[in-house]
């Protein structure tokens, strides 16, 4: 058997990059700038005793911009009560799915993936070929270079890492000419994408999912409700930038469903499973969750996590 191979495994010509900074952050940097919000939070959350997943990784790749990144927690921490909780459990979802697919299953596709590294934490990963697609050249020679330091293990068989907007009608191509193949099953994860894009491109994007995957493939995607998208008040984004609420609301976050059974995902048939809306309190892997209210109307947001599978 060969041995594993990343695409993150050879020594970075430089250090890592600058992150973004908040306070100056135009729109493109946006993402990114919660990209590291994200795996931020999940090295919050590997630091506790009672964690629902290990990531040992999160905090290296964030160390660099922890000092602007905590006082954020703090001040949405006064506003919504253990708000680290949602990455908390939407990271544990998506490592669930991924370890409970379908055993035949050996290509993983990371949407949007940037600072993740589950192809050196998750054991599920073995024997897998898994592609991570991002449109940030940044974040991957980020994440080159912090895990380039640390050499941990791959986990996975081979690692591949593709800048590619997702956006693009011809994303795909990039992908295949990578070592893709359409005749296997795939697992595809959405993890922190969809609410970034347009209705529109998610449905551009579900189809090209479609085409490109054989039966017994599978998609995990979390999607976010519309009170987030039409009043973007959550404390998180609070001061990001210049931007107004509104224009945070119109121009960043671009997309929300209320109900995903309803909306873009009746273009893809598969069979859908809701695992979770987050929309009222209760307890997920042993851990009580308080659902996010919006600033204004106190109106509390679901954050739903889909699973779907081709027949």
């Amino acid at each position: 058997m060969a041995s594993p191979t990343s695409a993150l495994s050879s020594e970075p010509e430089d250090g890592p990059v600058s992150v973004p900074q908040p306070d100056r952050m135009q729109d493109e940097d946006f993402a990114q700038f919660m990209c590291f919000m994200g795996t931020y939070l999940r090295a919050v959350e590997d630091a506790r005793e009672d964690h629902l997943f290990s990531d040992p990784f999160a905090e290296p790749l964030t160390r660099q911009i922890a000092p602007q990144l905590e006082p954020r927690l703090k001040m949405w921490m006064q506003r919504q009560p253990h708000p680290e909780n949602f990455m908390a459990l939407r990271t544990r979802y998506l490592d669930e799915a991924i370890t409970q697919r379908n055993p035949s299953i050996r290509q993983v596709v990371l949407l949007g993936s940037g600072l993740d590294a589950r192809v050196f934490r998750l054991a599920s990963l073995r024997d897998c070929h898994v592609f991570e697609i991002d449109q940030s050249a940044e974040l991957f020679t980020h994440k080159q270079a912090v895990l380039g330091a640390l050499n941990p293990p791959l986990i996975a068989q081979r690692h591949d890492c593709l800048v590619a907007d997702l956006n693009d009608f011809n994303w795909e191509e990039n992908l295949l000419s990578s070592g893709f193949n359409p005749d296997i099953p795939t697992f595809w994860g959405m993890e922190g994408l969809l609410m970034y894009l347009t209705r529109a491109s998610d449905i551009a994007l579900l189809k090209t999912i479609d085409i490109l995957s054989a039966p017994g493939s599978e998609v995990w995607a979390d999607m976010s409700g519309l009170a987030l998208l039409k009043e973007a008040e959550l404390a998180l984004l609070k001061d990001v930038n210049t931007l107004s609420k509104a224009e945070l609301g119109k121009r960043l976050i671009k997309h929300g469903e209320d109900d995903v059974t309803q909306g873009i995902f009746t273009e893809l048939p598969w069979e859908l499973e809701v695992q979770a809306a987050l929309l009222e309190g209760g307890t997920h892997f042993g851990r009580e969750w308080v659902p996010i209210r919006t600033g204004l109307t106190k109106t509390p947001v679901p954050f739903s996590f889909v699973l779907a599978k081709k027949p």
